[in-house]
């Protein structure tokens, strides 16, 4: 038990593991791999487990009960009462953050995602009070925007035939979802079901507009026309939330804007390293080792291989060994091969 808790805290922490070398992955084992479920992928990383266990005991940590209870309560009871929608049972344990090869796209990817952002907020807020002596600072808030941001990607269903995520087919479209109020990209879709269940259960709405921060810079985003004159951004995501929710939408005001908004913007602002850089280039990676061992990269099975390595070790972590190496492939490579062939030191055994 004492190496399995060293290896998660050194997986997680971001530790630098003994160096790999490439290994021949026998058949048998690729198989064993291919018939596992995404739970079950999720459920025996060390990391993925770790990543999840904190997160839930930043959302106990929360001192605000009401608040509290509200959190998770989202997280216990996931129905979109909304749109009339039960999540699938331990979703924010096997959910990706991502609907496609990108930001923490595995399983439980989603735990992992949340709570990073966590611990880069409360970075912030040290960073705060140790130069600018603001105390104040409500940490409450910034846990549970932060932990509610997503909370529409428990829809997120991993599509086991296909290697992709599937989505209900009730869930709204990107572009402005179904009523065209918003025009960004990431509008409609996972923003607006986790505004419009926030409006309709009666979120503070502190808390609201702290989740939509997240998506919007308070400041930059609240006042925005794109070409054609149509109104987008902040306000706008907000409005569609209620329209779906059947509620009155709340209107920013941009001369009252609180310090935790933006740090739910700067810290969920990170994707671009997590995205184009980390995300990407290990599900490439991955895709290269698969075809390497008779598996072609675009194909299913090659998705759910992925899925198994990045719940065994971070695509941050395979980044930084392509960094290390001065940038080489065939070393990630390698150590993508080590981990199919035996991921025991990567692995607990669920309870």
């Amino acid at each position: 038990m004492r190496t399995i808790l060293l290896v998660t805290v050194l997986v997680f922490l971001g530790a630098s593991a003994p160096a790999v070398s490439g290994q021949e992955v026998p058949p048998d084992r690729i198989d064993r791999i291919l018939t596992m479920s995404p739970a079950q992928m999720a459920k025996t990383g060390a990391w993925t487990t770790a990543a999840y266990d904190r997160l839930m005991g930043y959302l106990d940590s929360i001192e605000d009960e009401e608040l509290r209870d509200f959190v998770l309560d989202m997280y216990s009871n996931p129905v979109s009462t909304v749109f009339d929608a039960a999540a699938a049972p331990d979703a924010l344990r096997t959910a990706p953050a991502s609907g496609g090869p990108g930001h923490h796209h595995y399983p439980g990817g989603l735990a992992v995602h949340l709570v990073e952002l966590i611990e880069i907020a409360l970075g912030w807020m040290d960073m705060f009070e140790n130069v600018h002596g603001i105390r104040t600072t409500d940490r409450d808030l910034v846990i549970a925007e932060l932990a509610l941001h997503d909370w529409g990607k428990l829809w997120y269903n991993w599509d086991m035939d296909t290697g992709g995520v599937k989505k209900p087919d009730w869930y709204p479209a990107s572009w402005g979802g179904r009523n065209g109020i918003a025009r960004w990209a990431w509008m409609g879709e996972h923003g607006a079901v986790v505004y419009s269940e926030l409006l309709k259960r009666g979120a503070p709405q502190k808390l609201l507009f702290g989740a939509a921060s997240a998506h919007f810079d308070p400041q930059w985003d609240v006042q925005i026309a794109d070409r054609d004159g149509k109104g987008q951004g902040f306000n706008p995501a907000i409005a569609e939330g209620a329209v779906l929710a059947g509620t009155k939408a709340p209107v920013l005001d941009p001369g009252q804007l609180r310090v935790e908004w933006f740090l739910a913007t700067y810290s969920d602002g990170s994707w671009s390293f997590s995205n184009d850089v980390a995300g990407e280039s290990a599900h490439r990676w991955i895709r290269m080792v698969a075809e390497d061992i008779g598996i072609a990269p675009d194909s299913p099975e090659a998705a759910r291989l992925a899925w198994f390595v990045l719940s065994r070790v971070s695509d941050f972590r395979l980044y930084r060994s392509y960094q290390d190496s001065g940038f080489s492939v065939a070393a990630v490579k390698a150590e993508i091969r080590s981990i199919l062939a035996d991921s025991s030191a990567y692995e607990v055994t669920p309870p």
